[in-house]
């Protein structure tokens, strides 16, 4: 004859709150006052409080504190695409800020897709979050622009300059690109290809502004066939640098203006046999593994990606205590790191 099967062994019940009051002798209001860090427990039964909560195990229920309080404690970040190093590195000093004040953070990508942020806005207004730093696809679309402006939360901006209403935290960009292209005509190159994004983002703009900065100095003017703006992405300028390598005037030198772009480029180089810097001289708009340990080293415009995060996060921070803050801003400067991708032209 079969055996009934066994009865299965509840668990013990979750301590609560009173539970933690009873054990140590204390009020519900003085363990709230305890739980939510309020000043006014004195020492002693603060350090009762605590003493229970350890040995009860009791753990605050985060949902009903944020209730409660308004507040999540939890901000949210949103940059292009987290794969790329240079944008994790933003992020991981920002949640390195953040931890010290006991804050967590949400990461997301938006591959500068419109939708995909507007749909990230919402999904955080439900979750609460406290606070979010976004870098937007785009500075000129009217949608994004009133949905940030109407966003319930302080919003710090990454290297973008509108809404100029919120916080912002940006790269001198111009400043970088400036000294990077007068490096490239001081080595007697005239034909500078520079292939980036869509110019509806400041970085953009601005590293353009660099380039013909440097033309002006010396009293030239870039051709505009040589300017490729339209995506970020490794596809984009594969694609943009093989038709300028085989047009009848290829470019004898490349600015590349993001991360991405590069691999795109070295594709289309090796595709044609072109050696770097023989054949063609290379520069990108931003710091990366690939360009660092590439044989040669390609030069770059550098900057702090981890200042930028750290003081994104002291930004939201500060909106928290002090929403009347006028709108605040921070500038990272760039440097160009000359390495062995340039050579006078062939």
């Amino acid at each position: 004859m079969a055996k009934a099967p066994g009865r299965r062994r509840e668990k013990p019940p979750l301590p609560t709150i009173r539970d933690v009051a009873e054990a140590a002798e204390v009020s519900l209001g003085t363990v709230s006052r305890v739980i939510n860090a309020r000043p006014n427990v004195s020492p002693a039964l603060r350090e009762k409080v605590e003493t229970a909560i350890r040995k009860l195990g009791f753990a605050p229920d985060a949902a009903a504190q944020s209730l409660r309080s308004r507040q999540s404690r939890i901000f949210a970040c949103v940059v292009r695409d987290l794969t790329v190093p240079v944008l994790a590195s933003f992020a991981d000093q920002m949640q390195r800020e953040l931890d010290k004040e006991g804050y967590g953070l949400l990461v997301a990508s938006s591959y500068h897709a419109f939708q995909r942020e507007k749909d990230l806005l919402a999904s955080f207004a439900r979750r609460r979050v406290d606070g979010l730093v976004i870098a937007t696809s785009s500075e000129r679309d009217s949608r994004l622009s009133k949905l940030l402006r109407e966003a319930r939360m302080p919003i710090t901006l990454l290297d973008r300059a509108c809404p100029q209403a919120l916080d912002n935290v940006r790269v001198d960009h111009a400043t970088g690109t400036r000294a990077a292209i007068a490096h490239l005509l001081a080595l007697g190159h005239r034909r500078i290809a520079v292939i980036s994004g869509e110019p509806v983002v400041s970085p953009v703009r601005e590293r353009l502004r660099g380039v013909e900065e440097a033309y002006a100095a010396i009293g030239l003017k870039l051709d505009p066939a040589l300017q490729r703006l339209g995506s970020f992405s490794t596809e984009f300028a594969a694609q943009e640098a093989a038709r300028l390598l085989d047009a009848p005037e290829p470019p004898t030198a490349f600015f590349v203006a993001g991360t991405a772009l590069l691999p795109g480029l070295l594709r289309a180089l090796q595709e044609r046999g072109l050696s770097i810097p023989r054949h063609v001289s290379v520069v990108a708009g931003a710091e990366s593994e690939l360009a660092e340990f590439h044989s040669p080293p390609i030069s770059v415009v550098r900057w702090d990606h981890g200042a930028l995060g750290a003081a994104a996060a002291r930004f939201l921070l500060r909106r928290i205590e002090a929403p009347g803050l006028a709108p605040q801003r921070a500038s990272g400067p760039t440097e160009y790191v000359p390495r062995g991708s340039c050579a006078p032209p062939p």
